[in-house]
C-alpha cells in the first residue's frame, strides 16, 4: 500500500494538474470576473441607450461561460481535459434558445 501510494506521489501529472488547477483558479477567474464586470456594464448601456443589446457581446459572454465551465469541469475533476489555452476556446452549442432571446 505504501509502495502504490509513493508511486502516486512521484507522479509528475498529479504534481503538474495541481500547479494548472491553481492557475486556473487564481488568475482566469480573476481575468473572467473582470471580463463579466466590464460587458455586464457595456451591455446595460448599450440597451439603455439603443433600445437592444450587442449582439457580438452577448456571443461573446456565451463563449465565456462555456469556458468558465470548462474550467470548473477541469477543477472539480470531472473532466480531464485542460481548458483553454491547452486545447481550443470552447463554443457553446448553437441551440437557437428563443425563450433566452428578446
Amino acid at each position: 500500500m505504501t509502495s502504490e501510494l509513493s508511486i502516486r506521489m512521484r507522479s509528475g501529472q498529479t504534481w503538474l494538474r495541481l500547479a494548472l488547477m491553481i492557475i486556473y483558479f487564481f488568475i482566469a477567474y480573476t481575468v473572467v470576473r473582470l471580463l463579466v464586470g466590464i460587458s455586464m456594464l457595456f451591455q446595460f448601456v448599450h440597451q439603455l441607450v439603443k433600445g437592444s443589446r450587442a449582439e457580438r457581446l452577448y456571443d461573446f459572454t456565451a463563449d465565456l461561460n462555456a469556458f468558465s465551465y470548462s474550467v470548473l469541469q477541469y477543477l472539480t475533476f470531472n473532466s480531464d481535459e485542460r481548458p483553454f489555452p491547452f486545447c481550443d476556446w470552447p463554443a457553446p452549442n448553437n441551440q437557437d434558445d428563443s425563450s433566452s432571446r428578446y
